[in-house]
């Protein structure tokens, strides 16, 4: 077996790596609302003179004024994290100022961004869990559900509560 690491991939491929890993997310991007949710795997590493871990964004990936989802992948986009855990950065208007630059030994310049800044939003664990429902309950899978619409703004509102408190309690 060939090893990828020392083959250079090319776009094509990198994007069907990309879209197969973001097949994993994609129900929760559906919940959600966001159908083309900006979903960009990253590598997490600790950049030299560093102690924790960092994931780097190039500008134009930042410049969209958008909160990036991302998970932790290798070089080669393989799945670092077994659980697959889904995670949001919050789109910062300050980021040219407060998020790092640096330059790779190929002179591409990308901005680090700690781990910690990171907002765990799900993992494989959390994703795959239905409820049972009790039988005098409308099963939320039906399509001809009226009571689905309801039950996605739920869990919309819950989400949306849920990264709040998490904040919250990252600034006490």
């Amino acid at each position: 077996m060939i090893s990828t690491k020392n083959l250079k991939m090319t776009p094509t491929e990198r994007k069907e790596k990309v879209a197969k890993l973001r097949e994993e997310h994609e129900d929760y991007f559906q919940t959600i609302g966001k159908i083309n949710a900006l979903y960009i795997p990253k590598m997490a590493y600790r950049p030299t003179g560093k102690d924790d871990l960092h994931i780097s964004f190039f500008p134009s990936e930042i410049e969209n004024e958008c909160d990036i989802y991302t998970e932790f992948v290798s070089i080669d986009y393989d799945i670092e994290d077994p659980k697959r855990t889904l995670y949001k950065h919050f789109y910062n208007p300050h980021w040219k100022e407060e998020y790092e630059l640096i330059t790779s030994k190929s002179g591409y310049e990308r901005h680090i961004i700690p781990v910690s800044e990171l907002n765990i939003i799900s993992d494989i664990n959390t994703r795959k869990i239905k409820p049972s429902l009790d039988p005098a309950w409308p099963d939320p899978d039906e399509e001809t559900n009226p009571s689905k619409d309801w039950l996605k703004r739920i869990a919309i509102a819950l989400e949306k509560i849920t990264v709040t408190l998490e904040n919250i309690d990252k600034i006490k």
